[in-house]
């Protein structure tokens, strides 16, 4: 798991609820301020993944994979009689502790 060597408490998201967007907004638009925002797309995509992280893709996800990238095929195993793909992060996703 993720959490295991890393408390909670020093854990950050770079994403807020709907409802603090909204009150910020009515509290914007109340007080006559103007309001900016900034965006850095895929920014957790350049995060090296240091840690041992494997991601495990099944169905239709292992199809658009291959479907890209067709050497992937020479990974597929079976299990439980489903087609399977392990792959190892060689970069943080969203999700990831390293992401945020």
């Amino acid at each position: 798991p993720q959490r295991e060597y890393t408390p909670r408490e020093e854990c950050a998201s770079p994403t807020m609820a709907n409802e603090s967007l909204m009150i910020i907004a009515a509290i914007a638009a109340k007080e006559k301020r103007d309001v900016a925002t900034a965006d850095v797309a895929g920014a957790y995509l350049n995060a090296d993944m240091e840690d041992f992280v494997v991601v495990k893709f099944t169905g239709r996800a292992l199809q658009i994979m291959c479907e890209v990238n067709p050497s992937f095929k020479a990974g597929i195993r079976k299990e439980k009689g489903r087609d399977v793909l392990y792959s190892k992060l060689a970069k943080a996703v969203y999700g990831c502790l390293k992401s945020a």
